[in-house]
Parts: structure tokens; C-alpha cells; sequence
């Protein structure tokens, strides 16, 4: 069925697709994305409208309904994510798992000498900081999201951690002269070098690679999103978005799911914003490690994440 809508849609556009007869629910589903990417937002509320009511017990067809009302009556604009939504989402479901299995790796693979540490893109350091270990002599943060560095370094302050940071992207603080000769025993990245774009990739892995004496990459083993309306990707973001939002109910349910999965999840599929997440599945992301230098590169599962399985990659 979504190969055929989107035969029509390439070749003839959304209304043509539409004509298809016999839609499942899914397929109507499907309609919605593609007129969404076509900012026909009434008419993308009006197809999720008919999924849901096709497919009543699909919590996921549901959620896409008011996130798309909210849209239609609010303007795309004024619909997106909200730091609550984040903050209720990183801290729950899966990702409790995840980071607990996050922080445990980086740990193990921490040296018993003491060491400088450099965390490329910490966040507010929920990786980092229950990695930590007496053998942490310093640690260097790159952080560009400036809040999130606050509250890294406040945390580190609380624990009596020595710490340098630098507010900014792993592209701009590998340029700065200061940093030129400087040296680290580890080097890490958790759930960050994602953002970084491909084409950018090789030049900041060298330079990490030239720098530090191990490199720790926590990434997910996720497909690439170049064309994110095709059938394969579709079918793939329906099945695990439905896997993401299960595992959050209560008050934080709605909070999650529309202040936070919804917008990423139509995000991928709006052309009206600038891309700023380039995921690959993990055989890319060792063949880039490669392509920078590094001649052994390790890959450590991590957790079965219900968007991708996450793994850790030692290079050196």
C-alpha cells in the first residue's frame, strides 16, 4: 500500500495519492506525513482523523490526531518541542536504561591512572556525570546548548570536580588556537556527534583522534533519514514511535508525547525547518571512525533502545 502511495505522490502529487482506493489505516497514516511535508496541515489532521478512527485502539494514530489539531489550530509555529517535554522525556521511559548502561561503559573503560576527560557535547552531564571516577583528574566540557552546560558544571562544582568549559560546538572549540596542544587520556561523545554534519565528521574525529588517547562514541544504530517519506523509513518510524510512546503513561504521558515525540516525529518530515540530527546505522559510523585514523574500533552493545539498539564504540 505505501509503495503505491508513494508511486502516486512522486508522480503525480498528494491528490493523486489520495484517489488510491481501499486505504488502510495505516496508508491513511501515511497521507498524513505526506501532506504534512506539503504544509496541507487540515488536510493532514483530516487523514491521521480517519487512521484513528479505522484503527481506534492505535494510541499512535491518536497522538498524531492532536498533535496535528494543535498544528491546524495553533500554526506549525507555535507547535513544537517544549523543554518540559524534553526534560520528562530524557528522564523516562527507555531512557532510564539507557543512560544507567551508558554511564556503567564509560566507566569500565575509564584507565585506573589518573586521566584528563573531554565530553563532547555532556548535556546537563547525565552520562557523564555517575561515569565518573576517583581516577578523573579534570574534565574539559563542549557544550553548545549554554543552560545544559550550567547545569553540567554546577553539578560537577557540587562534587568537588575539577572542570574547563567551553560553550560551543565540537567544530568551533577544535578550532580554537588555545586547544591546539592540548591533550586528553580519554575522549567522549554520548548520544552528540550525531549533530554533527557528515560532510564535518572526519575533520573533528582527526583532530579528537590526535588529541586524546581513546575515544568513547555512544551512538544508535539507526537508519539514515535522507529520504524520510519513502515506505521503508515510514513503516520503521511508525513501528518504533509506537514502541516510544508505550513506555510512558500517567501525567507525564501527554507531556511526552506531545511535547516531545510528536514534534521530532512529523519534524522528519517537515521541509519548512533546517536539518540538525544526521543519524546512521552504526557500520557508518565505525567506517567514519576509520576513515579519521583510528585503526581499531570496537563496538560494545549498550541497550536495546526502542528507537534503535545503542551501542559504544572504543576507537583507537
Amino acid at each position: 500500500m505505501l509503495e503505491t502511495l508513494w508511486d502516486r505522490y512522486t508522480a503525480s502529487g498528494l491528490d493523486a495519492a489520495a484517489s488510491v482506493e481501499g486505504l488502510t489505516p495505516e496508508g491513511l497514516f501515511y497521507l498524513a506525513f505526506l501532506a504534512f511535508a506539503d504544509e496541507r496541515y487540515a488536510e493532514a489532521e483530516g487523514f491521521a482523523r480517519r487512521a484513528a478512527a479505522e484503527a481506534p485502539g492505535d494510541a499512535l494514530f491518536r497522538a498524531g490526531v492532536m498533535y496535528l489539531a494543535r498544528v491546524v489550530r495553533e500554526g506549525k509555529h507555535q507547535v513544537y518541542v517544549s523543554p518540559e517535554g524534553f526534560g520528562a522525556f530524557i528522564r523516562g521511559g527507555g531512557n532510564v536504561g539507557l543512560y544507567e548502561a551508558t554511564s556503567a561503559a564509560l566507566a569500565r573503560h575509564y584507565p585506573e591512572a589518573a586521566f584528563d576527560l573531554l565530553d563532547v557535547g555532556p548535556g546537563d552531564g547525565l552520562a557523564l556525570l555517575p561515569a565518573l571516577t576517583p581516577a578523573v583528574r579534570k574534565v574539559s566540557l563542549v557544550e553548545p546548548a549554554a543552560p545544559l552546560l550550567a547545569q553540567c558544571t554546577e553539578a560537577l562544582a557540587a562534587r568537588s570536580v575539577a572542570f574547563e568549559a567551553f560553550n560551543g560546538s565540537g567544530q568551533a572549540f577544535v578550532a580554537d588556537p588555545a586547544v591546539a596542544s592540548r591533550r586528553w587520556g580519554i575522549v567522549q561523545a554520548t548520544f552528540s556527534l550525531h549533530a554533527v554534519p557528515p560532510a564535518e565528521r572526519v575533520a573533528l574525529l582527526r583532530w579528537l583522534r590526535e588529541h586524546g588517547e581513546a575515544l568513547l562514541v555512544a551512538e544508535f544504530d539507526a537508519p539514515s533519514m535522507e529520504a524520510p517519506l519513502s515506505p521503508a523509513i515510514v513503516r520503521y518510524v511508525l513501528d518504533h514511535y509506537r514502541k516510544g510512546i508505550a513506555e510512558y503513561e500517567g501525567a507525564t504521558y501527554d507531556t511526552v508525547v506531545q511535547g516531545f515525540l510528536m514534534p521530532v516525529m512529523f519534524g522528519y518530515v517537515d521541509r519548512g525547518v533546517t536539518r540538525v540530527t544526521f543519524e546512521e546505522p552504526i557500520g557508518a559510523w565505525e567506517a567514519v571512525l576509520r576513515e579519521a585514523g583510528f585503526a581499531q574500533v570496537q563496538r560494545v552493545p549498550l541497550y536495546p533502545y526502542w528507537w534503535a539498539d545503542a551501542h559504544l564504540l572504543v576507537a583507537r
